[in-house]
């Protein structure tokens, strides 16, 4: 694995090493369920096991995933209840082995964690908010309603929630801003981040780099946020949308079902080469590809995305019959697992759940700028790269725009480095409140930002540099200790093909413009 992997996979291996505590206390409570003769509790048990025999192994604590399993194969004996001794050993060994690598984010208290579900609703009052709020309840949730000026770090630990649902109206800012603020930390981050998509289409790579891991379109909210609450609780948050590719009608319409139950969208085809227009057009949580006749080009599918710099970290399940050699092949084209088929609906979803969540979160780690939670600059370059390219082979026209916050230094040599960060969020949240869900954003460097304007040549470019100069001016940043600080930008852009072919062109001319209007300014 490259170099620039490390630090996000080791923070991935402290959050959830994090979580573990809540899983064991959710073990402890089917333990004693089980104990007290309800039937239900010994499936339950089963289920959870196989999850911590999965997960462990998927983050890199073969530890922790040798118990789970053992756990998991001997319920299968079907158990009595005065063996329930084995289980309460097993949770206890898991404990210890959890316990033995340092984290840097002490675990919540056991009486904390586990026992009730909670949801906070940052929602704009009305009808479906007061309908939302049974909904959950009737999944098994605590319910509260937030304000998306809330800090998440003032919560103490019994009040913090396992999901946070988003909706903001006109004039209430982007989504992907609030979401970021509460998937900054990694010790009180929720378990689940949900944005509602109302009129204003969410930007999904936004989202991404946002921490979100799931987007509801408002008119189905009330049916499909409490069966993704159930699933939240029982298995781990799915994935908003999966692609399964597969010319086996039959299986794709059982795997199918299966995810469409737990509140997962699957986009299906029957034809590999469909894949790349697919993936544009759905940006999905996850592939699944199912393997044989009549098309059997997976493992090059696979191969191929792996190669695309936008999806070589998009996870990838394989799906078909336990032949040895298919899933050598497989592995070795680029995928992530391989569900022998036929599988239980339970393994099929859990599989699909960890592997998107794991996805989800490297991907985060890897594109998110960590002070502002907008696109980091090599995702940025990237996404302007492709754009260029698009344009040069589809026509119309990419301009990218280049935004400096003036006399910035001054106000880190003057008031500390805390409140120029506080002031470099406010920026990020004024400008992902003021452009269109197509316009690619993010931190360009230390008090630079940038954006790509698709389908806006150098007329585009010019409408919304002056749109956000007049909007900071109207909304100077004012820090935690009350201090309001005036905000002026210098701006350049370029646009493609007038100004440039390249992407680097592109950002030469751009940032070039940029210093020119600095210059008239002194």
């Amino acid at each position: 694995m490259s170099e620039p992997l490390d630090d996000p996979l080791a923070a991935l291996r402290r959050e959830y090493l994090a979580g573990v505590p809540a899983r064991l206390e959710e073990l402890r409570q089917d333990i004693a369920a089980f104990r007290g003769g309800q039937k239900e509790a010994l499936a339950s048990l089963k289920i959870r096991f196989h999850r911590l025999a999965g997960s462990g192994g998927s983050y890199g604590f073969p530890e922790i995933s040798a118990i789970a399993r053992e756990m998991e194969q001997w319920i299968a004996t079907r158990p009595a209840a005065a063996e329930a001794g084995r289980l309460d050993e097993a949770v206890a060994r898991l404990s210890r082995v959890s316990q033995q690598p340092q984290t840097p984010h002490p675990a919540m208290p056991a009486k904390e964690l586990g026992l009730k579900w909670r949801a906070l609703l940052i929602v704009s009052p009305g009808p479906e908010r007061e309908q939302l709020k049974p909904a959950l309840q009737a999944a098994g949730y605590e319910v509260a309603f937030g304000h998306r000026h809330d800090d998440p770090a003032a919560l103490p630990p019994g009040e913090r929630p396992h999901l946070v649902v988003i909706s903001t109206g006109p004039g209430e800012g982007d989504p992907s801003a609030i979401a970021s603020s509460w998937t900054n930390g990694r010790s009180s981050r929720p378990r689940a981040v949900v944005l509602i998509e109302t009129l204003r289409a969410v930007a999904k790579l936004r989202a991404i780099a946002a921490g979100v891991d799931a987007v509801i379109l408002a008119e189905r909210m009330l049916e499909d946020l409490p069966r993704y609450a159930r699933t939240l609780a029982r298995i781990g948050p799915p994935p908003s949308r999966v692609l399964l590719v597969d010319p086996d009608t039959e299986r794709a319409a059982e795997v199918a079902a299966c995810l469409e139950e737990a509140s997962i969208r699957v986009v299906r085809s029957q034809i590999a080469k469909t894949v790349p227009e697919l993936l544009d057009r759905e940006a999905p949580d996850l592939l699944l590809l199912g393997t044989g006749p009549p098309d059997a080009e997976g493992p090059a599918v696979a191969a191929m995305v792996r190669q695309d710099p936008r999806f070589h970290l998009l996870p990838i399940v394989f799906l078909g019959p336990a032949v040895v050699p298919d899933q050598m092949e497989a592995l070795r084209a680029g995928a992530d697992d391989f569900l022998a088929f036929p599988a239980a609906p339970e393994l099929i979803l859990q599989t699909v759940i960890s592997r998107a969540e794991r996805g989800r979160r490297l991907r985060e780690a890897l594109h998110r700028d960590d002070l502002t939670g907008l696109l980091n600059q090599v995702t940025l370059m990237a996404q302007l790269e492709h754009a260029v390219e698009h344009s040069r082979r589809h026509g119309g026209d990419v301009a990218f725009v280049v935004f400096d916050l003036d006399r910035f230094a001054e106000v880190n040599e003057r008031f500390g480095q805390a409140v120029g960060d506080q002031v470099l969020l406010h920026v990020a949240t004024v400008f992902r409140s003021n452009v269109r869900a197509s316009d690619v954003i993010g931190r360009y460097g230390g008090e630079e930002f940038a954006m790509i304007l698709r389908g806006g040549g150098s007329q585009g470019a010019s409408v919304l540099a002056a749109k956000l100069r007049r909007v900071l001016g109207e909304q100077a940043a004012t820090t935690a200790e009350g201090l309001i600080i005036p905000l002026h930008v210098s701006v350049g852009w370029a646009a493609f093909p007038s100004d440039g072919n390249t992407a680097g062109e592109l950002v030469h001319g751009a940032v070039r413009a940029l210093r020119m209007e600095k210059l008239e300014k002194t």
